[in-house]
């Protein structure tokens, strides 16, 4: 993101993960995947605003490359910016040894949505809705 070590945790609330996204091979229709991340993507912003109080600016997603390609996330003009490190969070923080890494996929809600989550200090429309 490009963002420094000590803003990246109160600037969390304005990303949402995709945390589980699956089309089971009976279930191919041409498009399925696309359509549904893009419906979704179409309704989170409003629901987030309504829910968090708070404007959404990026989506991000996680993709296992030994078992996925992202293609679906790909076909949806989601973005691919790297592989994590492979540790993996737990209910103590995050593992201490390093395991498989992800492909990471983001999805800006907004052009400048990069740009706004690096500023040191955040713009006064996104500040007032830090808590």
């Amino acid at each position: 993101m490009g963002w420094r070590y000590r803003h990246q945790y109160s600037r969390l609330n304005f990303i949402a993960n995709n945390s589980r996204f699956l089309i089971l091979p009976d279930w191919h229709y041409p498009n399925l995947g696309s359509k549904v991340l893009s419906l979704s993507q179409r309704r989170i912003s409003a629901d987030w605003q309504t829910h968090f109080g708070k404007k959404l600016l990026l989506l991000e997603t996680f993709v296992d490359p030994s078992r996925f390609h992202g293609t679906v996330y790909r076909a949806a003009n989601w973005h691919c910016v790297g592989q994590t490190q492979g540790y993996r969070r737990t209910n103590d923080g995050y593992s201490a040894n390093e395991q498989a890494s992800k492909l990471v996929f983001v999805r800006p809600l907004q052009a400048d949505a990069q740009a706004l989550l690096a500023t040191p200090p955040l713009r006064r429309p996104l500040s007032t809705s830090i808590a």
